[in-house]
């Protein structure tokens, strides 16, 4: 008997490893991928230098570890393992708080000790990096007015925010609380006149107070029925703002039926084999009431991932001509002109729009805009030629530096691209992200007088 057990243990470990290898080299079966981002590892070339470095090994060991047959479902076993055993993740970027809410670690840490540690250690840094930030705002929030023009800020909430109570403990962050993003431009967009939709206060003025739910324990964002009321205000914001009348949602009677995404959005990155437990949740439908008296404008929006909840949820282009997502001011969505912000004409998109609605929750705030104010302030206030004058000056200065210049010549090679191109795109760069520098009547509290008379409305 037991040599008859030890038999059907070998031939089952054999017959294991030809399943793996049998699914490793046909990918035979269809298996479900796996959630969260996901870098392909390239098969490394075998060299002396790799060999001797000790860097082919390791390269060779992590992509056989990614095309391994079945790898999706051995992660999603141990994961399983993980959660039901040990209420634990493997996924760093996901703390289980108390009655198993799900937090993405970066929300905890900025609830715990603040954000700012990531840009300073110090409070007066900050503070300085803040003003500057929301003084170009009321800057470009001027100057677009006189050519009719809306920007405004959405400030979304945030989950820690919202339900702190569901958090867990503290033991890793040490930190005094830094000066936080939401306090401090709350507080000053007040001052200047900017204008902004506080959704925070709003939905902790909520939270207490409605049949569904702001948040989800297994999801990162507002619920799908959330942002279908938040943007129903923000509709009618506008409408103040612009002085004009936009379509209508219609928004249908709320209805129970199991979570869907992206209400779950944290639980899928965690890949595990079972559902987590969560009740239902309440969810709606969305029309829009077509007026053809109504404006129909051309928005766009920059922020964080918030958006996505309202482009799954909203029919964004029975209200707007066209609504392009430029996501951290980076990569373009619902645009099939361009794919990111480096493909644009700068200028001329700027003058497409009738309403910029800048969307960050209380953690992206500390990197409002994402360099969109300056460059805009830039292009607001001074033609190219100006531009161009004040590029030449950088330009000299880097062919004098023998270190500046050896580094654009490298990336030039690296780029395929002329050094001079090199040194004229790093040029404006520089300028517009940092234009205080090289315009002095940026600097301070005041409207410059600079116009850029280049401009004009695209439609």
């Amino acid at each position: 008997m037991k040599n008859l057990f030890y038999k059907i243990l070998f031939f089952s470990i054999i017959v294991l490893q030809c399943l793996l290898l049998f699914q490793t080299i046909t990918k035979h079966f269809e298996l479900k991928p796996l959630a969260g981002v996901t870098t392909e590892v390239v098969k490394p070339k075998l060299t002396f230098k790799t060999y001797i470095d000790g860097s082919y090994q390791n390269d060779l060991e992590a992509f056989c570890r990614q095309k391994l047959g079945f790898r999706e479902w051995l992660i999603r076993i141990y994961n399983q393992y993980l959660w039901s055993c040990y209420r634990k993740t493997s996924n760093k970027n996901i703390l289980v708080g108390k009655d198993d809410w799900l937090f993405e670690e970066i929300y905890v840490r900025d609830y715990y000790e603040g954000s700012m540690y990531e840009i300073t250690d110090d409070t007066a840094e900050m503070r300085k990096i803040f003003e500057t930030e929301a003084l170009r705002l009321w800057k470009v929030q001027e100057l677009l007015k006189e050519h009719n023009i809306h920007i405004f800020v959405n400030i979304t909430p945030s989950k820690d925010v919202i339900f702190p109570e569901y958090l867990p403990e503290n033991t890793s962050y040490t930190r005094p609380v830094g000066l936080r993003a939401y306090d401090f431009y709350k507080k000053r967009f007040d001052e200047l006149g900017i204008h902004y939709v506080d959704n925070v206060a709003v939905f902790k003025e909520l939270k207490d107070s409605v049949d569904y739910q702001l948040y989800t324990k297994i999801g990162s964002h507002w619920t799908n029925i959330a942002s279908v009321y938040v943007f129903d205000s923000i509709i009618h914001y506008m409408e103040i703002i612009g002085n004009q009348n936009l379509n209508d949602l219609e928004i249908g009677e709320k209805y129970h039926a199991k979570t869907r995404r992206p209400d779950d959005d944290l639980e899928q990155l965690l890949n595990l084999y079972f559902p987590i437990k969560a009740p239902e949740n309440y969810y709606t439908t969305v029309n829009v009431k077509e007026d053809t008296t109504s404006a129909k404008p051309y928005m766009t929006v920059i922020g964080d991932s918030y958006h996505w909840v309202t482009i799954y949820n909203i029919p964004l282009l029975k209200i707007f001509q066209k609504v392009p997502y430029w996501f951290y001011n980076s990569t373009i969505y619902e645009d099939d002109e361009h794919q990111t912000t480096l493909d644009l004409d700068f200028e001329k998109e700027l003058m497409r729009n009738d309403y910029i609605m800048l969307s960050y929750g209380p953690y992206a705030l500390y990197r409002l805009g994402s360099y969109f104010l300056p460059k805009a302030l830039v292009y607001l206030c001074y033609d190219q030629s100006t531009i161009d004058s004040v590029a030449d000056g950088l330009i000299q200065y880097f062919k004098n530096d023998p270190k500046l210049y050896d580094e654009m010549l490298e990336m030039a090679k690296e780029q395929n691209r002329s050094v001079d191109r090199v040194m004229y795109d790093n040029a404006v760069y520089r300028i517009t992200i940092e234009p205080e520098q090289y315009f002095e009547e940026l600097r301070g509290n005041k409207l410059p007088v600079s116009r850029n008379k280049d401009l004009k409305r695209m439609k």
